[in-house]
């Protein structure tokens, strides 16, 4: 079910695509950074976590992901890892789509 936010995301990257290979990178690297912050988010509820878990488990701050899953901050690497790992998942480069 789309939500107006996925209609409002959709209409953003169809208007970067008509602004040229720059905006493209600029969205690109934009909805990266909101879909780690996503990702973080639905791992945590599909293990049934509280952020007050998480935190205790991964000696991450809960205020530090409650940011993180908003995308009001850049994670380090090692902040990272440190919340996946009681998550059950790891950090990794994934390369992107033709």
């Amino acid at each position: 079910m789309a939500t107006r936010f996925d209609e409002y995301i959709r209409e953003v990257e169809k208007q970067a695509k008509a602004g040229g290979p720059e905006a493209v990178a600029r969205w690109d690297a934009f909805n990266s950074h909101y879909a780690m912050a996503r990702e973080v988010r639905e791992l945590r509820k599909d293990r049934k976590l509280t952020q007050k878990q998480l935190a205790a488990a991964s000696g991450i701050n809960q205020g530090e992901i409650s940011r993180i899953e908003r995308g009001q901050t850049n994670p380090t690497a090692a902040t990272l890892a440190a919340l996946l790992a009681p998550l059950n998942a790891r950090l990794g480069i994934v390369p992107r789509e033709a």
